[in-house]
């Protein structure tokens, strides 16, 4: 607890993005930013030090980046979204750069995010709402026109018990 508490001390103090690579097996908190190592630089690999990669980068730099639960890009750095220790795993050809991030939490149960993808059973239709359970604690909400091609005059034919995206 007392190594989350200085985390959680250092964090608010100087609320800077750290590099991903100096806080892998250590606790990160909700909202921090991690910046990833570049792949290549003009000095060879690793020697211009951390800076952030860029998603969108040419043929120079094909460093691919797999985001795990508790994490979530946000431009060109990594946004953390659950508290837990950041563990991180290297590609499978074992090149340099890129590999899985996630954070390692002690939650068990899924608990739904704003702008998670989810697939779900509509459960109940209600006025211009449908009760959709996605494995949560409450059921979501989804309105008839977050269907696609839907409008007022052109509902969606949506049933109970049917599964969406």
């Amino acid at each position: 607890m007392a190594e989350a508490a200085g985390v959680a001390a250092e964090f608010f103090a100087g609320h800077r993005a750290r590099a991903a690579r100096a806080v892998l097996d250590q606790v990160v908190l909700p909202g921090e930013e991690l910046l990833l190592p570049e792949q290549e630089d003009g000095e060879g690999p690793g020697g211009a030090g951390e800076r952030p990669l860029r998603l969108n980068a040419g043929a120079r730099s094909r460093v691919r980046v797999v985001c795990g639960p508790g994490l979530r890009r946000c431009g060109d750095r990594l946004l953390v979204t659950k508290c837990g220790r950041l563990r991180h795993k290297e590609p499978g050809g074992g090149g340099g750069g890129g590999g899985v991030y996630w954070v390692d939490s002690q939650q068990k149960r899924y608990v739904p995010v704003k702008g998670d993808h989810v697939i779900g059973i509509v459960t109940a239709k209600s006025g211009d709402i449908f009760k959709v359970d996605v494995g949560g604690s409450e059921p979501a909400s989804l309105s008839y026109l977050a269907f696609e091609g839907a409008t007022k005059r052109n509902r969606p034919n949506v049933q109970a018990a049917s599964s969406r995206l």
